[in-house]
């Protein structure tokens, strides 16, 4: 059974970062606002040099058209982009992330969640969150990897389910230990549990969620290194509307 959420903090998050899509580049180098953005191929090119990963993917509900990609990290906190990707009219994307990420993009893992513990404490690290879409120059949505729609854009979840994305880390080290929080959904709430198992080595790590639903009005997603890309799909979905 979907048992659907609203995710008050993700909703949150999205507005946020929609406000940094005209004026934000990872290197702090410049804008990337529409009239001053670099190329696609000259990014592409210099994200290739640094010899970070390279995100593809094709788009499920995409509606047409060219348009720019904008991944972020931030899970827990304020999302914040840090690189372009392009998205063709099929619904085909591909992205290149740097090499290394800027520190001023990064947290210990107890800024992130106070439960949420390194092996080296000093360690500095963050997660990849929505992957925003703008097209003419307006955000019109974002797109996540996940085993459902609704598990894909955090608004609904079910047993089984699982999302994959990133962890950046600044030294290999083992993250550990929990994050709870309530979320509400219908005037309802339930307890989300996310357990982490992390021994993850300096630079980008793969990682995914396995969600476990143990008893009503409790979600557990187990947070492992690893990928369920073969199971997921990339959806498309809308920014929420704002009352």
């Amino acid at each position: 059974m979907m048992h659907k959420i609203s995710a008050i903090h993700k909703i949150s998050a999205a507005v946020s970062v929609a406000m940094l899509v005209a004026g934000f580049w990872s290197g702090g180098e410049g804008s990337v606002g529409h009239a001053a953005a670099p190329s696609q191929p000259a990014l592409a090119s210099a994200a290739q040099e640094q010899g970070g990963p390279v995100e593809r993917g094709n788009i499920v509900g995409w509606g047409g058209g060219n348009a720019v990609l904008y991944p972020t990290v931030g899970f827990f906190g304020n999302p914040r982009i840090f690189a372009v990707g392009s998205v063709q009219p099929d619904g085909s994307f591909s992205v290149w992330f740097p090499a290394v990420l800027s520190v001023d993009l990064l947290e210990k893992s107890t800024a992130q969640c106070s439960t949420l513990h390194s092996s080296d404490p000093a360690a500095l690290s963050n997660f990849t969150g929505d992957y925003l879409i703008s097209q003419h120059g307006k955000q019109i949505g974002a797109t996540h990897s996940g085993s459902s729609r609704a598990f894909a854009s955090f608004t609904g979840f079910a047993n089984e389910d699982t999302r994959t994305g990133f962890l950046y880390v600044d030294r290999a080290n083992t993250l550990s230990g929990f994050c709870e929080r309530k979320i509400s959904f219908g005037g309802s709430s339930v307890d989300f549990l996310q357990k982490f198992d992390l021994h993850v080595h300096k630079g980008w790590n793969e990682v995914v969620a396995d969600l476990s639903i143990p008893q009503a009005g409790h979600v557990v997603a187990d947070l492992k290194v690893g990928s369920n890309r073969a199971g997921e799909q990339w959806f498309f979905f809308h920014p929420p509307t704002q009352p």
